[in-house]
């Protein structure tokens, strides 16, 4: 009898342990870390790197990726960029950082931004700045529906994704301009969009994370002045932002962080 009852509390012991354990990771995830791209370090296809317009750069692929200390022909692959592509290149590309050009950012004292976010909460789709303000919220405007929240913000800044999710839509879209649409299967089946931006960087089926870039800010479409329409929908029912953010007016605490992952 004392054997069983010893083998029991072995056996409850055990149970604790692992359901312990698995909560512990669980809580881990779902307030864990989120790192945010900025105009230096930027996240894609798994690598750390910079999307650069060459044209506004003046400057030829190969003296960008001498640069960065990688090989153009990197460049190209990553891109999935042909010769003839290259040669009327209209749009941004990415190139990714060598270790030594990182560990000139860092000595620099150049490093990326990080957050806490439960896993289940939207994150502001733009870098707090003493430039950006909400310049007009979801409700009646103009004797029309504002379907969103616009957040007046200057020409080519960083727009991030607000959640993990695929990208459904990438394409300029009547009066939205360019805009992305993000579909966010594990918030409740909640679709992001992001309209009148400049350029974008993402295109459909593509996975994003949290936090990560998905394209420069702008003025396309109908708008008036350069800004970032946001929107969360739930089956096309148009839900206010505001109630699945953090306060505007608190911006988002960010802590300055190294290459480490």
């Amino acid at each position: 009898m004392k054997r069983n009852r010893s083998y029991y509390i072995i056996l409850v012991l055990i149970l604790f342990v692992v359901t312990y354990s698995a909560y512990a990771a669980y809580q881990k995830q779902k307030n864990g870390p989120v790192f945010l791209d900025n105009h230096v370090f930027q996240r894609y296809n798994d690598q750390w790197g910079l999307w650069v317009d060459l044209n506004a750069e003046k400057k030829t692929l190969l003296e960008k990726a001498s640069e960065f200390g990688i090989l153009a022909q990197e460049v190209m692959e990553i891109n999935h960029l042909t010769e003839a592509e290259l040669k009327r290149l209209k749009r941004s590309i990415f190139f990714p950082y060598s270790a030594e050009y990182m560990r000139n950012l860092q000595e620099k004292e150049l490093f990326r931004e990080t957050i806490e976010s439960p896993i289940d909460q939207f994150i502001w789709p733009v870098l707090p700045n003493n430039k950006s303000r909400i310049s007009s919220r979801i409700g009646r405007r103009w004797n029309t529906w504002h379907t969103g929240l616009d957040i007046a913000i200057p020409k080519n800044s960083v727009v991030l994704a607000a959640a993990d999710g695929v990208v459904e839509e990438a394409a300029r879209g009547g009066d939205y301009g360019l805009a992305v649409k993000i579909y966010h299967h594990d918030m409740n089946h909640f679709h992001t969009v992001y309209g009148h931006n400049q350029e974008l960087l993402v295109k459909p089926g593509d996975v994003v994370k949290k936090g990560q870039i998905i394209a420069f800010s702008g003025n396309t479409g109908k708008s008036t002045g350069p800004h970032v329409h946001f929107e969360v929908r739930f089956h096309n029912v148009y839900l206010n932002p505001e109630n699945f953010l953090t306060p505007f007016e608190e911006g988002v605490a960010t802590n300055l962080v190294g290459f480490a992952d």
